[in-house]
Formats: C-alpha cells, structure tokens, sequence
C-alpha cells in the first residue's frame, strides 16, 4: 500500500535547469550533456536530480516529452546559454509518496496521489516533480528505481 503524506516539502539551492521538448532518447542525451558541463566547469553535483514532465505529445512516432530537468549544484553561477539558473527550487504544501519499483509502474503512483487529492478535496497548482533518491545516472537495475514525488497543493480550505 502507498503512503501519501501531506505538507511535505522540497528544497534545493543553487539549481541547474533545462526546460525542452524532447523525445526519451533525448532526455538521455540531455542528462549527458549536464553531466558534461558539470564537469567542464568544475561544478559538483550537490543533491539529488529532479525532473518534471508538464506535457506529452504523443502523436508523433515517438512521443515528445514537455520537461525540465533540474540540478543542485555547489555554487552559484551565471546562467549559461542552454541552462538557467535558479537560486532556489521550493516546493511546498505537497502531498507525497515514494516510489520503488520500475519506471513502468511509476504511472501508478501517479494515479494514486491524484486519487488522493481528488479525495480529499485538494487544489492541485503544481505538476508532479520526481527526485531521484537513486541516482539516474547510477548503473542500478531499472526495477530498483527509488523516487520521491512531490505534487503541490493549494494550501488554502475553500
């Protein structure tokens, strides 16, 4: 059974963002790219990667995914010419479940926690964000995915 909880919280500071439409494939390289530039620019990763999809359009013959990959990094920068740069990322007043298992059952968490929202009588104002507890680029089984997801709330009773 998931446990969803309520008024959780997310922070990261000094964050690296990509915001594109990208296929899978895509998305792969594109988490290699950071990784690169990281590297070429003596940044260090600080925390766990985050990613959110705003919108998928699948009538192509590959799907092309609305979604913003962010990183914590350990400094401040300018924001280069691909990235931007977010002096914080917050979210908060979010109800929250943590997933194990493959990405193929990630939708399932999805359901649930919209389920519970609906429910409860909650104002959905944000999409989900993932945090990848695991990190992604580690080499571990796909099936041992292990993500946080974080959908804020309207925290006020109407």
């Amino acid at each position: 059974m998931l446990q969803i909880e309520r008024e959780k919280s997310f922070k990261a500071e000094n964050v690296l963002s990509l915001r594109r439409k990208v296929t899978q494939s895509q998305a792969n390289e594109e988490m290699n790219k950071i990784a690169k530039y990281l590297k070429e620019n003596s940044l260090k990763q600080t925390g766990p990667i985050i990613t959110a999809t705003f919108a998928i359009d699948s009538g192509l013959s590959e799907p092309l995914i609305d979604m913003e990959i962010l990183v914590p990094i350990d400094k401040k920068i300018s924001s280069p010419v691909e990235y931007k740069f977010k002096d914080i990322f917050h979210i908060k007043h979010a109800v929250h479940a943590k997933h194990v298992g493959t990405p193929a059952t990630l939708h399932k968490t999805y359901n649930d926690l919209f389920t519970y929202i609906k429910e409860n009588n909650l104002q959905q104002i944000t999409t989900a964000y993932n945090v990848y507890i695991k990190n992604i680029e580690s080499r571990q089984p796909a099936d041992n995915l292990n993500i946080d997801v974080y959908i804020g709330v309207n925290p006020s009773v109407l």
